[in-house]
């Protein structure tokens, strides 16, 4: 028990101290050890991070560079041509021709036409610039540009921070990317074109100095009310030199290019004050003038010339140079590889010489016709309807006249009616979309049967209504018979026709493939649109007009043109536009279609021509389904003239003439005072039958050659080789009680039986239906077997064309409507002697 009660001598020690210090230090060792660690996970992260990134950046520096230098070509031969641009008058002139086939003449130079301000531009060299104006652009647009190597950095990559978070980017483009838009017209909203401006305004800074590069700018940057550089705007808004121009004026200008109708000092002139404003703080605040000049600047009042929008242009151009001007800016565009920007510049600044293949006698003859009232049917008060006119050289392509609208022009190049507007030309289309190509494939001759009769349904519909069966090509076409030319186009093909029409004579209006911005896909390669014209958007009048030239021209287009050369201030010729010739039909078959389409002028749709009691006239009315337009092409062989009669907004013409067309009207009035000097002179030509084109009886009932039993219906028609009928008519034949062989003797001609065999000298034509051939005029023709397919009643089809049927279009298409019928008159020209041969026993008789 009194062990119990002993003490543990340990449990009497004193308790251990601990030692803060070591503990510490030892704590703190463990701290630097695991922040070493971390330290050394984070380093590893970060150096992990910089190689893939480095890693990263060279694989895409590499990707960029290779991009650059595969897809993005910078070219700054633009914009040196446009520095080597000087202030300097173009000047237009005509060719006052001797021989305008083979262009000798002497140049004129058309009076008041010369092109210096038109669309107002002036070029100021850069020492005539005044140091206010240009520190106020500087100041405003670029405030680093004078130590810049053409693309600020800080800007870019700034402007580039604001994009990607979504806020309004207050824009990175210094001047020289400004300029470089400003010529090449190039402004996508495309990292591709973003590049290439930059690398563009690099390159542009190693060629040229700071100075030039002003100088352009300013010469180039539009300034509202159709002023393009500080001159044009100088007079424009102030009626000053640009030399003269105080601070306030300066900053004026300089305040309207970010947002040009906003801060326009005559119709905005609050919102141009503000910004006016800006431009002040921001000179000052760069020490670009005194705090004297800032306030007096902003105390001084801008006045603005009360001629503003008078001055913004010179002289009115005519219709005439209207056109000489954009298709100066095409071809310039075309054979120089400029832009339209600096194409455009160069027309106004650039002292060209441009000839163009002007008529004077033509030009003026149309002005004053087109400038009175009193040559155009009206109907009630209110808008009429406008009208246009092309005049072209059958021989040349040459257009020697032409005029966009009716009355006074009062403003340089307004819309033209003749060159720039598209419309549907109706029936007008018909020869050279149809029966042209038709003519010349050999699917068609002059004597043809078509059946006239629905495609399908009801469709297309003829004016007058109804059908009257297999009706000959020619008289088709004299009365515009709608179902006959679009059963002719099915035939041909509507490839086939659409090459000859977009191809063949540069009829670009026609629509071979378009998809809208709404993804509606769009063609004109359908019935509707090639046989009777109605198309999605149509055709100008220049173009229909010119296509005509292969009827009048023995079967050559050498395109249209109003300028035939183009020379640079220092007289080197820049443009050559004489025209290429080609073959796009026979000489044969554009003598025949002359023929056929002269049968629309004697007794068809344009039976109501007068001129045509003193030359020779061949041409086609057209009129669309729903009346909105009126069309007539016709040709002289002195003139091919096109015109087109319609209100601006499509409606209807119905209260007009339909007997006396008023396309066709005016055509007439104008030939008769465009070839009353060559009457009066004795001079007039006549169309010829090309070389090689006989002339045979058929009958109009069978479309084959007729027989001494065909007593009506008998033409005397045109045949080029190849196409005469192979047989005789089978549908009149031998009149009861009549059998046997028949001698007939005709003069120095014999006939027996079915051999003919021509005895005498003469030159006539003669039929010699055991060999198949036929001889006229010297010429020998080899007619083809004769076939007939479905309804249609045809002389031949060549396997070499296709004439398979389109598909059925699935929209009704319009068709076209054409002035009453009238009767054809008695076909003046003798009957060709043929023989009268026994019908053919296995040809069965019809009734």
């Amino acid at each position: 028990m009194a062990n119990k009660d002993k003490k543990n001598p340990a449990s009497e020690k004193e308790p251990k101290q601990t030692n803060w210090g070591k503990e510490v230090k030892h704590s703190g060792i463990i701290i630097l050890r695991v922040i070493g660690k971390i330290i050394t996970y984070t380093l590893n992260i970060i150096m992990t991070v910089l190689l893939v990134a480095l890693l990263t950046g060279t694989i895409i520096g590499v990707a960029f560079a290779s991009y650059i230098n595969n897809y993005i070509e910078v070219d700054v031969s633009e914009i040196m041509m446009l520095s080597r641009t000087q202030d300097m008058t173009t000047r237009i002139y005509y060719m006052d021709y001797s021989d305008r086939t083979n262009r000798i003449g002497t140049p004129v130079e058309i009076e008041n036409q010369q092109l210096f301000s038109s669309e107002n531009r002036t070029w100021v060299t850069y020492n005539d610039i005044p140091t206010y104006l240009v520190e106020a652009f500087v100041s405003i647009e670029d405030e680093r540009f004078w130590t810049h190597s053409g693309v600020d950095w800080k800007r870019t990559l700034g402007a580039t921070a604001y994009f990607a978070v979504g806020k309004a980017s207050f824009g990175g483009s210094t001047i020289t990317q400004q300029l470089i838009k400003n010529v090449t017209g190039e402004n996508d909203v495309t990292i591709q074109r973003k590049v290439k401006e930059i690398m563009t305004a690099l390159e542009l800074e190693k060629t040229l100095d700071k100075t030039e590069i002003l100088e352009m700018y300013l010469n180039t940057i539009y300034l509202s009310e159709h002023c393009y550089g500080i001159q044009a705007a100088a007079n424009a808004y102030f009626d000053k030199d640009v030399s003269e121009l105080n601070l306030t004026e300066c900053a004026a200008l300089a305040a309207i290019p970010k947002y040009p109708f906003k801060f326009d000092p005559y119709v905005n002139p609050e919102n141009n004050l503000d910004r006016r404003e800006d431009v002040l703080w921001k000179m000052h605040e760069l020490d670009k003038i005194t705090d004297e000049e800032y306030q007096t600047a902003l105390d001084t009042p801008l006045v603005i010339s009360e001629n503003v929008r008078n001055s913004a242009t010179s002289a009115t151009t005519s219709w005439y140079t209207d056109a000489v001007i954009d298709d100066t800016i095409d071809l310039l565009v075309e054979h120089t590889g400029v832009t339209e920007t600096v194409a455009s510049q160069m027309v106004y600044t650039g002292g060209l010489r441009i000839y163009t293949v002007m008529d004077p006698f033509v030009q003026k003859t149309l002005e004053d016709y087109f400038v009175d009232p009193a040559n155009f049917p009206a109907i009630n008060k209110g808008v009429q309807p406008e009208a246009s006119m092309v005049v072209i050289d059958p021989a040349t392509g040459d257009i020697l006249g032409l005029v966009g609208g009716r009355g006074e022009k009062t403003s340089s190049r307004i819309l033209n009616y003749a060159t720039q507007t598209t419309r549907s030309p109706g029936s007008s289309i018909k020869p050279v979309a149809v029966y042209g190509p038709a003519l010349e494939y050999g699917v068609i001759n002059y004597g043809t049967l078509i059946n006239d009769a629905p495609v399908r349904g009801n469709w297309p519909a003829n004016y007058p209504a109804g059908y009257r069966g297999p009706t000959p090509i020619y008289d088709a076409i004299a009365r515009s018979v709608n179902t006959v030319a679009v059963r002719t186009l099915q035939k041909l093909g509507l490839e086939n026709s659409y090459d000859f029409v977009h191809n063949k004579l540069g009829m670009k209006s026609v629509i071979g493939e378009l998809t809208t911005s709404s993804g509606q896909v769009l063609t004109d390669i359908n019935l509707s649109a090639l046989a009777l014209g109605g198309m999605n958007y149509g055709v100008t009048v220049r173009e229909l007009t010119s296509a005509y030239q292969i009827f009048a021209n023995k079967g050559i287009y050498t395109g249209n043109r109003t300028i035939i050369k183009i020379l640079d201030s220092n007289g080197n010729v820049i443009v050559d536009n004489s025209g290429e010739p080609s073959i796009v039909i026979s000489e044969q078959n554009a003598s025949i279609m002359t023929k056929m389409l002269q049968g629309v002028i004697s007794y068809g749709t344009g039976s109501t021509m007068t001129v045509d009691a003193y030359v020779n006239v061949a041409g086609k009315t057209g009129t669309t389904s729903d009346d909105c337009d009126r069309w007539f092409i016709g040709y002289t062989p002195h003139y091919i003239g096109g015109v087109w009669f319609g209100y601006a907004m499509p409606m209807s013409l119905n209260g007009f003439s339909e007997t006396r067309a008023p396309s066709l009207a005016i055509w007439d009035n104008v030939m008769t005072k465009l070839h009353k000097p060559i009457i009066d002179a004795g001079q007039i030509k006549h169309f010829d039958v090309a070389d090689g084109v006989g002339k045979v009886s058929i009958c109009s009932i069978s479309g084959k050659l007729a027989t001494r039993y065909c007593n009506q219906g008998v033409r005397s028609v045109y045949f080029s080789p190849g196409s005469v009928p192979g047989s005789y008519c089978n549908v009149h034949g031998r009149p009861a009680g009549t059998t046997g062989k028949t001698t007939t003797d005709k003069g120095t001609e014999t006939t027996t039986g079915k051999d003919t065999t021509g005895t005498g000298t003469g030159t006539g034509t003669t039929v010699d239906t055991s060999t198949g051939t036929v001889t006229g005029n010297d010429t020998t023709v080899t007619p083809p077997v004769d076939t007939t397919v479905g309804d249609d009643t045809t002389i031949y089809e060549p396997p070499a064309v296709d004439t398979s049927v389109p598909p059925p279009d699935t929209a009704a298409p319009p068709d076209t409507a054409a002035p009453p019928d009238t009767a054809p008159p008695p076909d003046t020209t003798p009957p060709v002697n043929v023989p009268d041969p026994e019908p053919a026993s296995n040809d069965p008789d019809i009734e």
